[in-house]
């Protein structure tokens, strides 16, 4: 199927908006235009072949320069002393006709008289021969444009379809925030932790972080890992939204909620992916078809576009990167973000919650636990940066208001922690006596 007709079907079926699809690059018009730009460099003696010659021996360019309203205007340009070649190349095929009998009839004896040979030139007639000929060199570095109409027109549609394609993608853009800002205040309503602590009938918080840690581990549209990272193309994208959603559903979380207007949040929220995925493919589609009308050009006029021509290449680049990564990053800001993950608040020894956080003098953060065990080993070194702060670390190093938002927002976590920590401390003072999860038996008697 020829792009065409594929890239028509695809704007059709995606059911993209109608303000989307009148945007969109008009492959068909710039392919009828191509047609018309290869007429004309053929009516000026330039047919691809020839281009390509040319281009090899350096002796034709083809150049975008900027005008007044910062467009690249394109120009076909050649030396001077190709264009007379070039001309007596047409000539002489039409020298190659055989003439007639009348004009092939024996030439007078005074036509065949020989005139003076080069031996017998003056000096002076030497010394104007070779001014001649550096005139003619000089001539010759010089280029002079070949006329042509239908190449302006080819690239102005182009660009001003890029910059419109621009414009459309920074409003989708601001859209796309403004829906961020109102989905992340819907899911701060439901998802904040409630008083007493105790009491979780109103509110969604681990339903909500199960979620959003779900959607941080698919990286939908953008991937921080080192082997494939940066944005994802669409098709990526889309299967790893339909694993995120399939994830959701097996867990039955969407079902879990406690809260009626969370399942309109989370409703909100795939509707906005789903918003950002049409819009990457239709970026991406549109990038296909600038790709592929320059590459046809290209094949048509042997001219190089794709190498002089970086304005439109580059602004198609924005299409997979752009949007993704601002609009990703506005919802980790405005969303994510307002449902902290257990993982943010690790202690890096135990890898459980960091239960009392003692904060040393290098301000890094450690459970109560751990700091006690490693001063009793003697330990002197934070394990991070290496400072001589452990044993300095005291009651005084608690961070009460680290503890406070922990309570809140970590109760189940903080108050398993707590029980691990009062388990491991009975461990120590019974020994081989001590049992989990049994109450310590009396000693006394």
């Amino acid at each position: 199927m020829k792009f065409g007709h594929a890239f028509k079907e695809a704007l059709e079926a995606e059911s993209y908006p109608r303000h989307w699809v009148d945007k969109a690059i008009p492959y068909r018009q710039l392919k009828k235009i191509l047609g018309k730009v290869r007429e004309e460099l053929i009516k000026n003696g330039y047919d691809r072949d020839t281009i390509q010659r040319l281009v090899a021996e350096r002796n034709a360019e083809y150049r975008f320069e900027p005008d007044t309203s910062l467009y690249l205007r394109p120009k076909l340009v050649v030396r001077p002393a190709t264009t007379r070649r070039l001309s007596l190349d047409r000539t002489a095929e039409v020298d190659s006709i055989p003439d007639s009998p009348s004009s092939s009839a024996p030439s007078s004896p005074t036509d065949t008289e020989p005139g003076p040979s080069s031996s017998a030139l003056t000096h002076d007639d030497a010394v104007q021969e070779r001014q001649r000929q550096q005139q003619q060199q000089t001539d010759d570095d010089e280029w002079i444009d070949v006329p042509l109409d239908a190449d302006a027109r080819f690239f102005n549609i182009i660009q001003e379809d890029v910059n419109e394609l621009d414009t459309l993608q920074d409003k989708e853009r601001v859209a796309m925030i403004q829906s961020i800002h109102m989905i992340g205040n819907e899911i701060a309503q439901v998802a904040r932790p409630r008083k007493p602590i105790i009491d979780f009938s109103r509110s969604d918080l681990y339903r909500w972080r199960e979620i959003l840690e779900l959607y941080l581990s698919a990286e939908v549209f953008f991937s921080t890992n080192e082997v494939a990272g940066g944005a994802r193309n669409s098709e990526r994208a889309r299967k790893q939204l339909v694993w995120f959603q399939d994830e959701v559903s097996k867990r039955q979380l969407s079902k879990k909620f406690k809260i009626k207007s969370s399942a309109v949040a989370f409703q909100h929220f795939l509707s906005l992916n789903a918003t950002l995925l049409q819009n990457l493919q239709f970026q991406e589609l549109n990038q296909t078809a600038v790709t592929k009308i320059i590459k046809k050009f290209d094949k048509r006029t042997s001219l190089g576009v794709k190498k002089t021509f970086p304005k439109v290449m580059n602004s198609a680049q924005f299409i997979s990167e752009s949007i993704s990564k601002d609009v990703c990053a506005q919802l980790s800001r405005d969303v994510i973000s307002l449902v902290p993950q257990v993982v943010d608040y690790t202690c890096i020894v135990c890898l459980s919650i960091c239960w009392l956080p003692i904060r040393l003098d290098c301000t890094h953060l450690f459970c109560i636990r751990c700091m006690i065990k490693m001063q009793n080993r003697q330990k002197r070194f934070c394990p991070l940066c290496r400072a001589d702060v452990i044993q300095r670390a005291n009651e005084t190093h608690i961070d009460m208001e680290l503890v406070r938002y922990l309570e809140r927002w970590f109760p189940k976590e903080t108050k398993e922690k707590q029980r691990n920590n009062e388990d491991e401390r009975r461990k120590e003072l019974l020994g081989d006596l001590y049992e989990a999860g049994a109450q310590p038996p009396c000693i006394v008697m």
